[in-house]
């Protein structure tokens, strides 16, 4: 069980570093800027350096998750991300979600509790 708490902190902690990258994204200026420019205007956010914090710290916690258990246990459950950031595009950040998508997060849902709960 103990495994699975670090799970859940990757999780949690790569989940909070998207979100703080969608917002930085969404904060960028909309006209055409040249990369150089645009790549300046990400250096100079906090939220940009906020979100390499945390990226930095889910693969910190990764590793810990790598030492406890089976990468091929492990590893499907980072699909979890998919269903939260889904989540929180529809809810946070109000984009729109096709019943396809949503469709498609449900089949992977059951297949996390398919691997999670089987070949103990």
């Amino acid at each position: 069980m103990f495994a699975y708490g670090f799970v859940a902190l990757s999780i949690l902690l790569t989940l909070g570093s998207q979100v703080l990258q969608k917002q930085v994204a969404d904060n960028s200026p909309r006209e055409h800027l040249a990369l150089t420019d645009r790549l300046v205007f990400y250096f100079r956010q906090g939220r940009f350096w906020l979100a390499m914090l945390l990226l930095f710290a889910a693969m910190l916690t990764w590793l810990v998750v790598l030492d406890l258990m089976d990468v091929g246990k492990a590893y499907p459950l980072l699909s979890l991300n998919y269903v939260l950031m889904l989540l929180v595009s529809r809810f946070l950040f109000a984009e729109p979600v096709p019943i396809s998508r949503w469709l498609g997060v449900l089949l992977i849902a059951a297949g996390i509790l398919l691997i999670s709960g089987g070949g103990r």
